[in-house]
């Protein structure tokens, strides 16, 4: 009797502690654990007690005046709407939910929100607010304030915005200083990332007043400088908020350095690179080599007390000529093929930038996300449900720029011109390319800086020759942008925004949803359904393997439909400056981050 009594009370007492097993697990679930940082793939870099940065110097001093110099003009303070010109700099005043840390492809570390808690289904996104945070009147940031924002730019903002949050079913407001993001799915693992990188905007000032409509009514914002001289386009004034909340918080520890950041507006590029050498300002990024070998007089800047410095810059950064095929005359791929051979790199990169250009084969030159070999079988699986839209020789070969072909001739230049725009109905009648409805090969290329225009001249000259018209218009940067956003170009010289991990944002650059919407990021006017299959599966990614083979397919899929011709870029950021200015030892390698710079005397 003892016996069978001792194995039952065992049995009990193993029984007991399976449920606890269980109970303590369903509750994980339910509860999940506070994080201080989010990362798309493995751990986060950095722990929760870190103190700062790497790429920041937590000892640098605080101080001095910044200066730098602008092209162009601005009507607003509000950079997240698609009315107006907002001014240089005005994220500054902006905090968001989580900080990026600009030394790892894609982590985020807390902000305004001090902690989040990730459903382990990717069905929901918690965040907890920073007792600390508050906005410059003195409020503090609340929930409220949090959803407040998330609904305005869904509802106001730029139409980036409302495509970047489309996967958001709704918003809970726990508590005060709590808030919850429902997901429509689970298969969208960027949404937490995307959310943290939500700017943060008072209710209670915003919401009497008309978000979408520019302004220069110097808002309430809560980031670490606040605008105190605004000079209708010609120049804005920030000052570091001395109180600013999170000035002690690890992710600002060694930045936001200066107490004054001033951007000056000027006409052009040449006043701007005269005004650079006199001293005038401090600062500037160079993105043209002639600018660096030919138009920087050496004595002139010893005098200006300025320097060189060259910081290697680990970003896909490919200028690409692209093409608007929403018009007729560039919507046939053969036509936008045979533009690519009136370019002439070598000729350009030797004649006019000393050499210092990389010839880019990739929309994400300059990192490991481009297609730089034969397709794996993974990425050959990918393409091939799409015969119409992928050509086969794309599940064979590597796609290389048309005209990059070593030592190409001007006489070879020409004949694959005609070969493929005969493909397509043209000829050559009277010396000028027609189609068989009598139509010219006329178009425009759209440029809002004076220099772009030798770089294409040479490319005018060559189409030219082979009876094609390219009319260089050259416009302010208002009405540049302005045409962008309502699809009134041609061509246009673009580099497109990407970072060294490649989310949702793909669905605006490509995806078909907003390929007609004023305000579309999709330039090229892609509209194919292997191309939105890729961009919807790129922030599903499990893995950064996976993450690249999905990237490499995409840029294998643009590039072979030739919607964009991929030209060159600079392997390093160029920068000119004052010698007091100084930048840490190991600068992040993910972006130019000038908050981490400082003034020494």
């Amino acid at each position: 009797m003892r016996s069978t009594l001792h194995v039952s009370i065992r049995f009990l007492l193993a029984w007991l502690f399976s449920l606890s097993l269980l109970v303590y697990a369903d509750s994980t679930l339910q509860n999940p654990p506070l994080r201080h940082a989010i990362s798309l793939y493995g751990e986060p870099k950095y722990p929760a007690d870190f103190t700062h940065f790497n790429y920041a110097n937590p000892d640098a001093p605080k101080g001095g005046r910044i200066k730098q110099g602008v092209i162009g003009h601005f009507d607003s303070l509000t950079p997240y709407i698609d009315r107006g010109t907002a001014v240089a700099g005005s994220y500054l005043m902006y905090d968001s939910l989580l900080a990026r840390s600009w030394d790892e492809p894609l982590t985020k570390y807390g902000l305004i929100a001090e902690k989040m808690q990730l459903d382990p289904d990717n069905r929901w996104a918690r965040f907890y607010i920073n007792p600390l945070a508050t906005f410059h009147d003195g409020k503090a940031v609340t929930a409220e304030d949090v959803k407040f924002s998330f609904d305005v730019l869904r509802e106001k903002g730029s139409t980036f915005y409302k495509q970047f949050y489309q996967d958001i079913e709704h918003v809970d407001i726990n508590d005060v200083r709590t808030v919850t993001f429902h997901f429509k799915n689970s298969e969208n693992r960027e949404l937490p990332l995307i959310l943290g990188q939500m700017p943060i905007f008072p209710k209670h000032y915003w919401q009497h007043r008309d978000f979408s409509s520019p302004g220069l009514d110097v808002p309430v914002t809560s980031g670490p400088y606040k605008a105190v001289t605004v000079e209708p386009g010609r120049s804005v004034t920030f000052q570091r908020v001395e109180n600013y909340w999170g000035k002690g918080l690890a992710v600002n520890r060694g930045r936001h350095n200066f107490d004054v950041i001033q951007y000056e507006y000027y006409r052009n590029n040449a006043v701007l690179l005269e005004a650079l050498q006199k001293g005038e300002y401090d600062f500037r990024i160079v993105v043209d080599p002639r600018e660096w070998h030919d138009k920087l007089n050496d004595q002139r800047m010893v005098k200006s007390n300025l320097t060189r410095s060259s910081l290697t810059n680990h970003n896909p950064q490919t200028l690409t000529l692209t093409y608007n095929s929403r018009k007729p005359i560039l919507s046939d791929a053969p036509v936008r093929q045979a533009l690519g051979y009136t370019v002439d790199f070598n000729w350009i990169n030797k004649q006019l930038f000393h050499g210092m250009y990389q010839r880019a084969h990739s929309i994400f030159d300059g990192s490991d996300l481009g297609a730089d070999a034969a397709p794996t079988t993974d990425e050959i699986n990918l393409l091939k449900p799409w015969p119409k839209e992928v050509p086969a020789e794309a599940l064979t070969s590597v796609w290389r720029s048309p005209g990059s072909e070593a030592d190409l001739s001007r006489r070879e230049r020409k004949r694959k011109v005609l070969a493929l725009l005969n493909q397509a109905g043209w000829t050559v009648q009277n010396h000028r390319m027609t189609n068989a409805k009598g139509q010219h090969l006329e178009l425009e290329v759209l440029v809002s800086s004076p220099d772009n225009e030798r770089i294409l001249l040479p490319v005018q000259k060559l189409m030219q020759d082979m009876g094609i018209t390219l009319k260089i218009r050259t416009v302010d940067i208002a009405q540049y942008i302005e045409r962008l956003r309502n699809q009134d170009y041609d061509l246009v010289l673009h580099t497109f925004p990407h970072t060294a991990s490649p989310g949702t944002e793909q669905i605006s650059h490509w995806g078909s949803s907003t390929v007609d919407h004023h305000g579309s990021r999709n330039l090229a006017g892609v509209d194919l359904k292997s191309v939105d299959a890729l961009t919807e599966k790129i922030p599903m990614a499990k893995s950064r393997e996976e993450l690249l083979t999905l990237v490499r397919t995409l840029d294998r899929t643009i590039l072979w439909n030739h919607y964009v011709l991929p030209l060159w870029y600079l392997p390093d950021w160029l920068v000119i400056h004052k010698k007091s200015l100084r930048y840490p030892t190991n600068p992040a390698p993910y972006t130019l981050d000038l908050s981490t710079w400082w003034y020494e005397r």
